[in-house]
């Protein structure tokens, strides 16, 4: 079927056989899902706190100098990786180093994690649109999240408007939206009904079980007719996401306060910060978390590519447009920020926060504007995850697929996967839809923050770059890409990879020492089992990495294989990558006929039966083996030109040789010579016709 085609030019490099892979339809459908998955809501919610605190432009600076000192390396070794191999995550590393399988491993399990997180944050931006158009169907003013009067159904206790001042005497005046009897949080506790422990799950909430469900219903469709297809639905989100970007960027710019608050900005600018390794760790951080390295992803999505794309110019376009993209989030969120300090008097400080918080003030920003905002700003956070969702999701079927063998990525068995894969993830984020389910998801994200992505990056980094060689890497792209300056490159930014492992290893470290238990909520501590099973959360992921290791050198030094060869070869062979030579790759599509074969057409080759001269091939053969295929009226014309006219004339010639015979002398040896010369000149004539 059409989503099923491959190609020959991504055939597998490894020792074993050789098999089909599925191609991206169009290079621009890889583009864009790159795009979709660059397209960081991380930004969206992180940027404009952490660059008015951290020293301005000079934390703005250290952002971009990190996407492109790490981030963009990091992106054309995993991209280099995917291209080589052919293959996802857990195959991948298997064939550059048997022993750095579970890096693979890690990758997915890790995957999972998020997916799960993600779903739980996105079904709860889906149920606030849903509200958002069941206001505007019964024609009811304002909306539940920000008006407390006009819908007493979702209040519980006194209630304050989200967009309202709170006056604390101790600390600067600031919007009432996280307090916990503002109508945000009353809205949000209206849904959830959160228990007052995260052991206490109590009943289902249907609504979030639904939205859940149903959120892996689309992935699903997404992603089940594979590579050749999940590139549509992801370039349709990101162009619904990026529209409503720009519309709310222009809007945010023509509101007012704009001079002032970037005034503010460029007054917090203090470029000494930039001695300070806080401000660096952050930049890191957020940057590996915008740019999505270390989940394997790229790996998957290149996989698909042919071993001759030009993925050095790819992995630079990928980084400039994270980079403008994250701009115009930035500026949109600083732009509003700026009307509301200038309305209310709050210094922006105040009216900024980090993670799912700041989601919340912005849709009290827009308390201040028409309700459409409000549906606008959702519209942005809901596809731009979905992007992310769908991209992620490819890369743990993939991986599936890549286990079970080639035949599985075929049409029914194929949906057969994504299928489980969906029920699968969707059955990871059941205990979100209950009444703990609040208490849950801050366990889990607040776990997976500090140390787990940064030691799977770090393990990757180091697999790659030490031991396979980061060098040797660089030869495969000359190997693969056809652009000469472009690989040179690429060979550069890769011998950054040597010293890469050490940056998201500090980060782990300093975030290892920064965990606080204390600072879980409440309801978390109502569990005496609650940090163990954080800390497994965080940990479970990276035991593959380990564990792969030692299992596979032990499993070299015991087991003898088929080959019987010696414990020290084994050993040495699980240190070595099964990839082939393929130096050879430029010229695979110049080869020479050769000059004796078994399959020459027209011919039979016996056993034995030396051939006194070389095999000529007909005209039309050696057309064909260049790649030459004539038109279809083309070869009726030759048919009508060579072949009828010469079938006829040796009809005619055989007919003219029988009149002959008939008046020839009635002399019995005469006559038994020359029917015997002409039925064999007949015979031979007819069969020459044949065989041309």
């Amino acid at each position: 079927m059409w989503f099923e085609e491959s190609s020959w030019s991504n055939l597998r490099l490894t020792d074993l056989v050789e098999e089909w892979r599925d191609l991206w339809p169009h290079k621009i459908e890889f583009i864009v899902s790159a795009m979709a998955y660059l397209f960081a809501m991380t930004n969206f919610l992180n940027l404009p706190k952490l660059i008015l605190e951290n020293g301005g432009l000079a934390f703005a600076a250290a952002y971009a100098a990190v996407v492109g000192v790490l981030c963009m390396p990091t992106m054309v070794m995993e991209m280099s990786i995917g291209q080589v191999t052919g293959r996802a995550p857990v195959l991948a590393f298997y064939h550059l180093f048997p022993v750095f399988k579970g890096i693979g491993v890690s990758q997915i399990l890790f995957t999972l994690v998020v997916l799960a997180c993600m779903t739980k944050f996105l079904s709860t931006l889906c149920l606030f649109l849903y509200y958002y158009f069941w206001t505007l169907q019964a024609g009811r003013s304002g909306l539940p999240w920000l008006n407390c009067k006009a819908f007493p159904e979702f209040v519980s206790q006194p209630c304050r408007e989200a967009g309202s001042i709170t006056n604390i005497t101790q600390i600067h005046n600031r919007l009432n939206t996280i307090q916990a009897e503002s109508s945000m949080m009353q809205f949000l506790t209206t849904l959830e009904r959160p228990s007052e422990s995260i052991a206490d799950f109590k009943d289902f909430q249907y609504s979030v079980l639904i939205a859940q469900g149903a959120i892996w219903i689309a992935v699903f469709f997404a992603i089940c007719c594979g590579v050749r297809f999940v590139g549509k639905p992801v370039a349709f989100v990101l162009m619904l996401a990026f529209s409503a970007l720009l519309t709310f960027f222009i809007r945010s710019a023509t509101l007012g306060g704009v001079t002032e608050i970037l005034e503010i900005y460029w007054q917090s600018t203090n470029w000494e910060k930039l001695a300070d390794y806080q401000v660096w760790r952050l930049a890191i951080e957020q940057a590996i978390l915008g740019t999505g390295i270390g989940y394997g992803a790229f790996i998957t999505m290149s996989s698909y590519m042919k071993r001759s794309n030009n993925l050095v110019c790819d992995a630079f376009f990928l980084s400039i447009w994270h980079l403008i993209i994250s701009f115009v989030q930035t500026v949109s969120v600083i732009c509003i920020v700026g009307f509301l300090s200038m309305k209310l008097g709050i210094h922006p400080s105040e009216l900024l926060e980090t993670g799912e918080d700041q989601m919340w003030y912005m849709l009290a920003y827009v308390s201040y504007l028409p309700p459409f905002w409000s549906a606008v700003i959702l519209s942005i956070s809901i596809c731009t995850l979905f992007s992310v969702l769908v991209i992620l999701s490819l890369s743990v079927l993939s991986t599936v697929e890549d286990s079970f063998g080639i035949n599985w990525s075929k049409c029914c068995r194929r949906f057969i996967l994504a299928l489980f894969v969906c029920a699968f993830c969707y059955g990871l984020t059941v205990y979100f839809a209950t009444q703990a389910g609040r208490h849950a998801y801050e366990l889990a994200t607040r776990s997976i923050k500090y140390c787990t992505i940064y030691f799977i990056l770090t393990a990757e980094l180091f697999a790659t770059a030490w031991f396979y060689c980061a060098h040797k890497l660089g030869n495969d792209l000359h190997a693969m890409m056809k652009n000469r300056c472009c690989s040179c490159f690429g060979h550069f930014f890769l011998y950054f990879t040597y010293l890469l492992p050490v940056l998201p290893a500090g980060v782990a470290f300093l975030n290892a020492l920064d965990y606080k238990f204390a600072s879980f909520s409440a309801p978390i501590h109502e569990w005496k089992y609650s940090e163990y099973v954080g800390i497994a959360i965080a940990m479970v992921p990276l035991l593959p990495i380990p564990f792969y290791f030692f299992m596979t050198i032990l499993y070299a030094c015991c087991c003898k294989g088929k080959d019987h060869q010696k414990t020290c070869k084994r050993i040495r062979g699980v240190f070595s990558h099964s990839l082939q030579n393929h130096n050879q790759h430029r010229n695979e599509k110049v080869q020479p006929i050769p000059r004796y074969t078994s399959n020459a057409p027209g011919y039979l080759l016996l056993p034995q039966a030396p051939l006194a001269e070389p095999e000529i091939y007909p005209l039309g053969v050696l057309l064909k083996s260049n790649g030459f295929r004539p038109p279809v009226f083309f070869s009726f014309f030759l048919y009508f030109l060579f072949i009828i006219p010469s079938y006829i004339f040796s009809v005619w010639y055989c007919f003219v040789e029988e009149r002959k015979d008939s008046i020839l002398p009635l002399n019995s040896g005469d006559y038994n010579n020359n029917i015997s010369l002409n039925s064999i000149s007949a015979i031979v004539t007819h069969k020459d016709v044949q065989v041309y």
